[in-house]
């Protein structure tokens, strides 16, 4: 396996243990200044991811207790600076307010670039699916 490989797939757990539980900073910190992020909406640029997971903090991480994001072996492709990737992830937890368990799934389509030896993200697509347990 690549250094590459590794930084990427580090870098793509890291985002999950962060979205479970880190500031909206260290969030942001994982996406390039002029990245775009496409999750409920479409953001460019830092200001406006930031706004973006600021309101999902607020909204949809603070009422979930336990909240976990368990990403599935990510497919990467890398040619020189510029890498592709998807995985898949389920997040789960339980509602604080009525204690039923949540049970999501999504896609993580992502672009990474190599900027002075650093991976982030320079396009993010989020693709929620059904849940296991929703009726279609």
């Amino acid at each position: 396996m690549s250094r590459d490989y590794e930084q990427i797939s580090n870098h793509l757990a890291k985002y999950c243990f962060l979205v479970d539980g880190g500031s909206v900073d260290e969030i942001v910190g994982l996406f390039w200044p002029d990245a775009s992020l496409e999750f409920n909406g479409v953001y460019h640029g830092e200001l406006a991811i930031r706004r973006c997971y600021e309101d999902w903090n607020e909204r949809l991480r603070d009422p979930v207790e336990g909240l976990r994001h368990l990403l599935h072996l990510p497919l990467i492709e890398i040619d020189g600076d510029q890498a592709q990737s998807q995985s898949y992830a389920d997040a789960d937890g339980h509602s604080k307010r009525k204690g039923k368990p949540i049970q999501n799934r999504a896609m993580f389509r992502d672009k990474l670039s190599r900027r002075e030896g650093e991976w982030r993200f320079s396009e993010r697509r989020i693709i929620w699916m059904r849940g296991i347990n929703e009726t279609p």
